[in-house]
């Protein structure tokens, strides 16, 4: 990522926000982006999404679940998206029936006219709102889905797949994901964040202010840091909030982590990813931090100039997770402490709620949001 910065101001309820960006406008393919978590907020726009059904690796595994679950079945799709990628597939497929459900009233009058245009009208039926409100008039075989989000649970899928498992499928039906855990490690930015500088592409001004919008305020929201690379990582990946969505899940958790440090260097923060399992039968799951996939590995900056750190030195977490009052997303929390040989222990602290109050809290987001005064 270039160090070069420069302020730029977006609109947040009528008021003017400053904002640090990027100076580069047109970043090259393995470039560092650092940008706003999107999937988490009723956003939308054309660059996240055909970065999405771009990941060859993501498509190709939903591809061959439906193909091998589909045939002679009822499938239920949330979160359709303009093109109901799945519900077309899962019909084309031989799926019998298919409900897609979506959320966005725009996206969903899309859909819509995606499946007139791929002349399923007969077997494809879109419903518009959220799937927890939602009656189906008969229970699915098949319920497939693509609202895991950077953190594996981000977007909702604890909850939202719980509701979908309890009232929607039948008993012995399939999950298409059929698992998820969340991985975090620590790592050490200095290559692709020189300096520390953060700085978003501006490529993602107009996410900031749809974000701000629907929340009704600025806050801390989460950052995502597209382009880490495994030599970053000081530590191995920890698994926590494992979530299978063919059983119950609680909608909330708590995880102890022990990282041991694998090499020297300063640790700037945390990387937090998924990994994720199509097929219960699969060996190697998509892994969002160790493979190049449209899920963008959130980063928890912790300091700005980095904590030194040696090999051996051990990191322990202990990481929360709770429904937020809308009753679908997850808030997160990491406390723990970095245990250094030979010098003082570091304490760790990082809350992240869905749509927090806490503005300008921390350096790091003083840095990406000036205040003026």
């Amino acid at each position: 990522m270039s160090t070069a910065s420069r302020i730029r101001t977006i609109s947040v309820s009528g008021n003017d926000l400053a904002v640090r960006v990027s100076t580069d406008e047109d970043p090259a393919e393995d470039s560092p982006i650092l940008l706003p978590s999107l999937g988490e907020y009723p956003v939308y726009d054309d660059f996240s999404y055909e970065y999405m059904i771009a990941d060859e690796l993501r498509t190709e595994a939903y591809r061959a679940a439906l193909r091998a679950l589909a045939p002679g079945k009822v499938v239920l799709d949330i979160g359709t998206g303009q093109d109901a990628i799945w519900a077309v597939t899962a019909a084309n497929a031989g799926a019998t029936r298919v409900y897609a459900i979506e959320v966005i009233p725009d996206i969903a009058e899309k859909a819509r006219q995606s499946v007139e245009a791929a002349g399923l009208t007969d077997k494809v039926t879109i419903l518009e709102g959220l799937s927890t409100r939602i009656t189906l008039p008969e229970r699915v075989d098949v319920l497939v889905s693509e609202i895991i989000g950077a953190i594996g649970g981000s977007e909702g899928a604890e909850s939202v797949l719980d509701d979908a498992r309890r009232r929607f499928l039948k008993p012995g039906g399939a999950s298409i994901p059929h698992r998820c855990v969340t991985t975090v490690a620590a790592v050490d930015t200095s290559t692709v964040l020189p300096a520390g500088d953060l700085a978003f592409s501006p490529l993602f001004l107009r996410d900031l202010e749809q974000i701000f919008a629907s929340v009704g305020y600025p806050f801390d929201l989460r950052l995502c840091l597209l382009g880490l690379e495994q030599a970053e990582f000081l530590s191995p990946q920890a698994e926590v909030e494992d979530l299978c969505f063919t059983r119950p899940m609680p909608g909330e958790g708590v995880d102890d982590v022990d990282l041991p440090v694998t090499k020297a260097g300063r640790m700037h923060g945390l990387a937090l990813g998924m990994r994720l399992w199509i097929m219960p039968e699969e060996d190697r799951p998509i892994d969002s931090l160790a493979q190049q996939t449209s899920w963008c590995p959130v980063y928890v900056p912790l300091s700005m100039d980095g904590i030194a750190v040696e090999r051996d030195d051990r990191i322990k977490l202990k990481i929360r997770r709770s429904l937020s009052d809308d009753g679908v997303h997850p808030d997160y929390e990491i406390t723990g402490r970095i245990l250094r040989a030979g010098m003082s222990t570091v304490d760790i602290a990082w809350r992240s709620p869905h749509h927090g109050t806490t503005f300008r809290g921390s350096a790091p987001y003083r840095s990406l949001f000036p205040d003026p005064a």
